[in-house]
């Protein structure tokens, strides 16, 4: 993963049910991936998702990228690498890369998401939330 900021690892095991009749993994399950690195990201950074969510502040999908390299399948491990890209008071993005065990790269992608109010009507994040994801960032 090229760039600055701060990467959070989330190690994964690829489940039966992320699998096609071919044993390899069904592409939907990468961008399902990139959303518990994401929610991991949040995690370490200090403000997890509900934190957010129960703060009134949700996090809502614009866009999702996924190049896929090469296949993973039933229970190999694999690892999502996470970072913020951009971060403004009305919406962020992450980068993700997934690896296998041996650091090969299966697929790279990336999000773009809006702040939003509980009603999902486009909204400032609040100082707190965007000083804890920046600080945490190292940007």
């Amino acid at each position: 993963m090229t760039g600055n900021g701060r990467v959070v690892e989330t190690e994964l095991r690829v489940r039966y049910s992320e699998t096609d009749r071919m044993g390899i993994v069904y592409h939907g399950a990468y961008v399902s991936w990139f959303e518990v690195a994401r929610t991991e990201y949040c995690r370490a950074a200090g403000f997890p998702y509900r934190r957010m969510e129960d703060s009134g502040l949700l996090i809502l999908v614009t866009r999702v990228e996924c190049v896929y390299r090469r296949p993973a399948r039933y229970d190999d491990r694999v690892l999502v690498r996470a970072r913020v890209t951009e971060l403004a008071s009305r919406g962020l993005a992450f980068a993700y890369d997934v690896l296998d065990e041996n650091g090969r790269r299966l697929a790279d992608g990336a999000s773009r998401h809006v702040f939003a109010d509980v009603k999902g009507r486009p909204a400032r994040a609040p100082e707190e939330v965007l000083e804890v994801l920046e600080r945490f960032r190292g940007a």
